[in-house]
Parts: C-alpha cells; sequence; structure tokens
C-alpha cells in the first residue's frame, strides 16, 4: 500500500475557501497520513484550477501518493482534477460515499468541500477514503476500464 513508515503518503491542496480544513487534516491526521502540502498557504484569494494541477501532476509522477483537494464545496476542485488523464476525483459528502469511490471506482483523488463538512466529518471521511480499497471483482474493473477507455478516446 501507500506507507512511509507505516503512514500513507497524501498529496494536499486547496484554494482560500479550503485553506483552513487543510490546515485542521494536516495537523490532526499526521499521526497516520505522510501529508505532501501543495498549497495554498493562506486565506487569500486564489484559484481552485492551480492547485487542482499542482496535485494530480505531483500524484500521477509519484505513482505512492493519492491526492486531496479542498475548495468551498469541493465541486470545482473534482471538476478541474477530473480533467486531468489518470486521475479519479470524487467529490465527498459522507463516509458511504468516500468508501464506495475507491471500492467501486478505485478513486485517486479525495475532493471536500469546506463549506459543507464539518471537520469531523471531514476526518472520518479521509480516513474511511484512505482505508478502502478497489474491490477486484469483474464488475468493478470492467467499469474501470470503460472509464479509461473513454479518457483515452479524448
Amino acid at each position: 500500500i501507500l506507507l512511509i513508515m507505516d503512514k500513507i503518503k497524501v498529496a494536499i491542496g486547496s484554494d482560500h475557501a479550503g485553506f483552513e480544513l487543510k490546515k485542521f487534516l494536516i495537523e490532526s491526521l499526521d499521526e497516520t497520513l505522510h501529508f505532501e502540502d501543495l498549497g495554498t498557504d493562506s486565506t487569500e484569494s486564489c484559484d481552485f484550477p492551480d492547485f487542482a494541477n499542482k496535485v494530480c501532476k505531483f500524484i500521477l509522477t509519484n505513482k505512492d501518493y493519492k491526492g486531496i483537494l479542498i475548495c468551498g464545496t469541493g465541486v470545482g476542485m473534482s471538476i478541474a482534477a477530473n480533467k486531468i488523464e489518470g486521475i479519479r476525483a470524487s467529490n465527498v459528502t459522507d463516509v458511504e460515499t468516500a468508501i464506495q469511490s475507491v471500492e467501486h471506482n478505485n478513486a485517486n483523488v479525495l475532493c471536500l468541500g469546506s463549506n459543507n463538512l464539518s471537520e469531523n466529518l471531514s476526518k472520518e471521511i479521509v480516513n474511511n477514503f484512505f482505508s478502502s480499497l478497489l474491490l477486484e471483482e469483474d464488475r468493478y474493473v470492467r467499469r474501470i476500464e470503460k472509464i479509461t477507455k473513454i479518457e483515452n478516446s479524448n
């Protein structure tokens, strides 16, 4: 699995709206996750696509990492991330979706909305996302292969 001294490796980025939640997650989950913080570094207004691109390119070149992206709703980050070939980003607002996004869709980027999640729920979502694994059943593998085929045809 993606471990560094028993820690899962996570590239994390946010825009200004997600900065405080990003800071909270890094501080509260550093016992179990190794974070590579790719910005932003303040609540000063900035553009989410820049950080989505930065995190996604990082995890594509560092295959032992997965990603977390945070903006106000998680929607902008997930749209921007999913434009990048090889990224399967999931905007998650509950634990069950976090689990299924990995088990069924092999998501490699978790998108969170700081405006619609509490800190505790965010922690729970992150923990469940990173403790889940793809279910190697034919139907899930087949569907992921179809997604990849669509992605490669464009």
